[in-house]
């Protein structure tokens, strides 16, 4: 899973924005361009999610998930998330843990970890990633087309992870997401986890989900569903960049280690 495990990954120091900029006798106009390594089939899924140009001009993305709230700069994946106990953060160099009595071992792992699903499918429009369409496949008696994701050498904590994201191939809505978890191993798998994409909603013109529900999945067939679904709330995204002060290691904070 890239940085996803680390899934996320992935490509937590980029940006998402392919704009240039046009000169006009007024001003200065953004002209979106789509990036050139996407594929076909992967701006199908992004169109029906709102788009990959509506996407880029979004800034700040913050969520509810439990007790935990998270935000975070989408144009360099600053992140901050905060829970009764502790608050993490990236400030795009190091990912840093406060206060220094907790067990900053995992926070590496976990910083990006939800975000990286919860973005999806956007997030593996990211540069250094590699795409490629596969052979439909039933998952709960539906048939989806798929799409494979990999990775460049050295893109994120994790470049081994790959994704296949599965997509209804009238509708281009996505449905269910595969992904490989290299983080901890450094190792290539092809084991697979899996989560179904059930709910979405449009948020400022990006379609976004609101619940993530995992299920046991046996290299072949869906299984059961693996605990309760996870639900996201309070979910805002704005073109507003979010204050870079949220985002800055506070004095006595512990550095995770990498």
């Amino acid at each position: 899973m890239k940085n996803l495990t680390f899934l996320a990954i992935g490509a937590l120091a980029f940006s998402c924005q392919p704009a240039q900029e046009k000169e006009t006798a007024e001003e200065t106009v953004p002209v979106y361009q789509k990036p050139a390594h996407h594929s076909e089939s992967l701006t199908k899924v992004f169109d029906a999610h709102g788009g990959h140009e509506q996407w880029s001009t979004m800034k700040s993305l913050s969520y509810k998930k439990g007790e935990e709230s998270t935000i975070t700069n989408l144009q360099n994946r600053k992140i901050r998330l905060e829970s009764p106990n502790q608050t993490i953060g990236f400030d795009g160099q190091d990912v840093w843990v406060t206060p220094d009595s907790v067990d900053a071992s995992r926070a590496r792992f976990y910083h990006n970890l939800y975000f990286y699903f919860y973005a999806m499918p956007f997030v593996v429009g990211d540069p250094g990633a590699n795409y490629e369409d596969v052979e439909p496949k039933e998952l709960d008696g539906k048939t989806y087309s798929g799409i494979k994701v990999s990775y460049n050498a050295g893109v994120g904590d994790a470049p081994d992870d790959n994704y296949i994201v599965w997509y209804d191939p009238e509708t281009g809505k996505m449905e269910w997401l595969m992904y490989t978890v290299t983080y901890r191993s450094g190792e290539p798998s092809d084991k697979f986890s899996l989560i179904k994409y059930g709910t979405w909603q449009e948020f400022n013109g990006v379609v976004l989900p609101t619940s993530l529900q995992w299920f046991q999945y046996d290299g072949e067939s869906v299984g059961e569903a693996r605990g309760e679904a996870t639900p996201f709330e309070n979910i805002q995204i704005t073109a507003d960049a979010p204050d870079e002060s949220l985002f800055a290691m506070p004095e006595g904070a512990q550095v995770a280690p990498k």
